[in-house]
């Protein structure tokens, strides 16, 4: 009667690691949320308690943040704010490395922001810029100037909301006449105070009546 065979061994028996050292085994180990979905499915109160932290430190980041996926863009209001005047909604702590015309040609329309805490720098584009003049810099905000119409423009570089105000043109020259309407008054009543003056000069109004 012949033999009965062995069983066979196990594969990972017949083959042994080379030296003949044992492999190990990487545990590849992946975070909560990301065996959940990715970050983009945190709850919607921590996603906004995470936005209001980030946009208490500084807008451009919270602008980030929202551009991270659609659920975070709908736990984070809108930066947008059409009045200007929420303080929290304006850049902190950037500056604008130009200086109006000379260092920003026309047809440009960027700007190159710098953060004074981080170094970091950022290029910004602002077609709003546009047949413009830089007039000046506030709180985060831009004073625009424009060159044809003299309208003056209030620009957030970062969310591109703007608030058109009045030309300054008329003011100007309303300035200017009221200048000279005071200027002539006084001058006026400089000479009605000269007992040598033949004739006395009465200021009224910024104008002169003679008596």
């Amino acid at each position: 009667m012949g033999r009965s065979a062995p069983p066979s061994a196990p594969a990972a028996a017949a083959a042994p690691a080379r030296g003949g050292r044992k492999r190990k085994r990487h545990l590849v180990t992946t975070s909560p949320a990301a065996q959940v979905g990715g970050w983009a499915t945190l709850p919607t109160d921590l996603t906004r308690l995470v936005a209001g932290r980030v946009l208490a430190g500084d807008v451009v980041d919270y602008i980030a943040f929202r551009a991270v996926c659609s659920g975070w863009r709908a736990c984070a209001p809108s930066p947008r704010d059409p009045t200007l005047r929420k303080h929290l909604l304006r850049p902190r702590a950037w500056v604008a490395l130009c200086d109006g015309d000379a260092a920003r040609p026309d047809d440009a329309c960027e700007i190159t922001f710098f953060h004074t805490r981080t170094a970091r720098s950022l290029r910004v584009r602002l077609p709003e810029l546009r047949c413009h003049r830089i007039v000046g810099f506030t709180d985060g905000l831009i004073i625009l100037l424009h060159k044809r119409t003299t309208a003056v423009r209030v620009l957030n570089p970062f969310t591109g909301v703007a608030v058109d105000l009045p030309p300054l043109a008329p003011v100007f020259h309303q300035v200017v006449k009221n200048r000279n309407s005071l200027l002539y008054m006084l001058h006026q009543r400089h000479v009605s105070d000269d007992p040598h003056c033949r004739h006395r000069l009465v200021p009224l109004h910024g104008w002169s009546a003679r008596l």
